[in-house]
């Protein structure tokens, strides 16, 4: 699966004694290399499964994928070989054809086929998983050859990019769970016709679904059954121990022994294996630069950077009085000091956003023009230019204070949650830089981020903080703006415009359904953003484009960092990892074992 970032989920900046962290289990010469899954720690007693949310298992290391992703943010086809050897796209991109790896097994001994994956697809419909691609068949053309096609009308541009990333698990383990008549349902479930008979039966087979579902998520091998490079050999409450799969495909392309993940439940007890020295490689994890620098300081330990498709963005209700008014965003994004707010909220895997265009700094650069590029308005800190935006949309500053144009005076409160210590960080920042230019500001934080997801649709915020750019892929980028959080719904393939008075869809951003270009020109971005659902990464680059130029001039939220994706290693134990190769540094480190990378010293 993809990366996700995690949030900073650390609520002080105190750290425990290199010390107090757990002593390594394992020596360096039985070639173990010790680390920590970003997706989960490890629940002891929960199954070895990976549709299980507190599963033990480990993508890319006893689970694997028919690909890996290479992050290329204007090509979402481009992948690394995984359980697939080669594919071909055809029919528009609505038609896969996967060959597996020819020598691909179980580490029971048994082969990975084309049976297995079709399993693995009727797993993914009991998750709804599969459905969230539009898979529509599976059809399997020899032990080693399988072909998959998207619902028919459909022309999804990411089918083939969530096809790739599907977890593939062994028919033999879970064909029994879900029954023999398991496809006979998924098709009536997929029904959307006007047949009453057809239609109870769909109704009744998405329960099915549902319950078969519930089995699948519970069910727990007695043993790992693994078509990855290594598998579990044991599990405590502190750690996981997997060791080499002889029976994987590319097991003479595996310089390493034994894997430890280490438990953790959270970003201090990183810190602490680092600044220990005791992990040979830990994913991203928020941190103020105090730490930063004691972990830099232990021998072997190595920070390498990555891209992140990822923003932190304060995000306007426009339907709250007055940030419907594009000269109150256009002044705001002026008061506010980026440089100020990145340096005090995330210093170490942030950096300042320039464009404030729907999109982190590295995709801009990619997707337009250098000439598109000077269109942007760059938003700097300017307190004069938020003035004159200000006046001249009739506010007035009284006695240092500014009142609206209903002649109420203007004072505001921008929410975040408890946890997320960056989004924290950066209101009181705001907070204060709005006060001090004469709009009252204070920050307010939110209990969960549940509760958090839940008012904010329901309009409770009139000042935000809101993740953007949730790329590489150019339609979730700008969904994340112009999808359901502004109105715009995908009902039965159709796009659905819901307005900000309808209050039960979470329209909550509340843009116009046309917004300007810097010529003027009006445009449709929702709509915009649906088409980018069914274009090839050519077709869709001027769509990117005026979507781009709208958003930085609209400002329906204004990006303040984007997130880098830093990593780090440590060259005591082991060498030879990808620190040059960004596709492959972002992809979990079992990817690069098994192409590869990483030897013992």
């Amino acid at each position: 699966m993809k990366k996700v970032l995690p949030l900073a989920l650390i609520a002080s900046l105190g750290v425990l004694a290199a010390g107090c962290g757990a002593s390594p289990t394992h020596s360096a010469a039985a070639q173990t290399f010790t680390t920590i899954d970003e997706a989960h720690g490890i629940t002891d007693g929960a199954p070895m499964n990976p549709f299980n949310t507190n599963g033990n298992s480990f993508m890319s290391f006893d689970v694997m994928q028919l690909g890996w992703f290479t992050n290329s943010a204007t090509n979402p086809n481009d992948f690394y070989p995984g359980l697939a050897k080669k594919w071909q796209i055809s029919d528009g991109g609505r038609t896969v054809t996967v060959w597996l790896q020819p020598n691909a097994k179980w580490s029971n001994g048994q082969p990975v086929t084309a049976q297995d994956v079709k399993a693995s697809m009727a797993a993914g419909f009991t998750q709804g998983n599969s459905q969230a691609f539009y898979l529509g068949s599976v059809k399997v053309i020899s032990p080693t050859e399988v072909q998959f096609t998207q619902v028919p009308g459909q022309n999804y541009n990411l089918f083939f990019n969530s096809l790739m990333q599907q977890p593939i698990i062994p028919a033999f383990e879970y064909d029994p769970i879900m029954g023999k008549n398991i496809w006979t349902i998924i098709d009536e479930s997929m029904y959307t016709g006007s047949n009453p008979t057809l239609k109870a039966l769909a109704t009744k087979a998405q329960t099915e679904l549902t319950n078969i579902g519930k089995s699948v998520v519970d069910y727990a091998p007695k043993t790992d059954i693994s078509a990855g490079p290594f598998l579990i050999k044991n599990l405590n409450p502190g750690e996981a121990l997997l060791v080499k799969n002889p029976d994987f495909y590319a097991a003479n392309k595996i310089h390493i022994k034994q894997v430890v993940f280490r438990n953790y439940t959270g970003n201090q007890q990183i810190w602490n294996y680092l600044i220990a020295g005791q992990l040979d490689m830990a994913p991203f994890t928020a941190m103020p630069t105090d730490i930063l620098h004691r972990i830099l300081q232990v021998k072997g330990n190595q920070e390498v950077v990555s891209p992140s498709y990822v923003g932190a963005a304060l995000a306007f209700n426009q339907g709250i009085y007055p940030y419907g008014m594009p000269a109150v965003r256009h002044a705001l994004a002026h008061v506010i000091n980026r440089d100020v707010v990145q340096k005090v909220a995330e210093p170490v895997v942030g950096t300042v956003s320039k464009y404030s265009d729907g999109m982190v700094d590295q995709a801009t650069e990619k997707w337009l023009t250098p000439a598109q590029i000077k269109e942007l308005n760059p938003y700097s800190y300017n307190l004069s230019e938020a003035t004159k935006e200000l006046e001249k949309a009739g506010f007035k500053k009284v006695n240092g204070k500014w009142m609206m144009p209903n002649g109420k005076p203007w004072t505001a409160t921008i929410y975040t949650v408890n946890g997320f210590s960056d989004w924290i960080e950066a209101a009181k920042v705001i907070s204060t830089e709005m006060t001090q230019f004469g709009i009252p500001t204070s920050p307010d934080i939110v209990s969960s981020y549940s509760e958090y997801l839940k008012d904010i649709a329901l309009d409770k915020y009139a000042l935000a903080f809101w993740i953007n750019a949730l790329g590489p892929e150019a339609y979730p980028t700008f969904q994340r703006i112009y999808g359901p959080n502004d109105g715009y719904n995908v009902v039965g393939g159709q796009l659905v415009y819901y307005p900000y008075s309808n209050k039960t869809e979470g329209n909550w951003v509340d843009s116009p359904q046309e917004i300007p270009l810097p010529n003027g020109k009006m445009v449709n971005p929702g709509q915009l953003t649906y088409d980018l659902n069914s274009l090839t990464a050519a077709q869709q680059r001027p769509i990117v484009q005026k979507l781009a130029l709208a958003t930085n001039e609209s400002l329906p939220m204004i990006t303040l960092w984007n997130y880098i994706n830093v990593q780090f290693i440590n060259t005591t134990r082991f060498t030879d990892f990808p620190v040059h190769n960004n596709g492959m540094l972002d992809n979990p480190p079992g990817v690069w074992i098994m192409s590869g990378y990483v030897q013992p010293k």
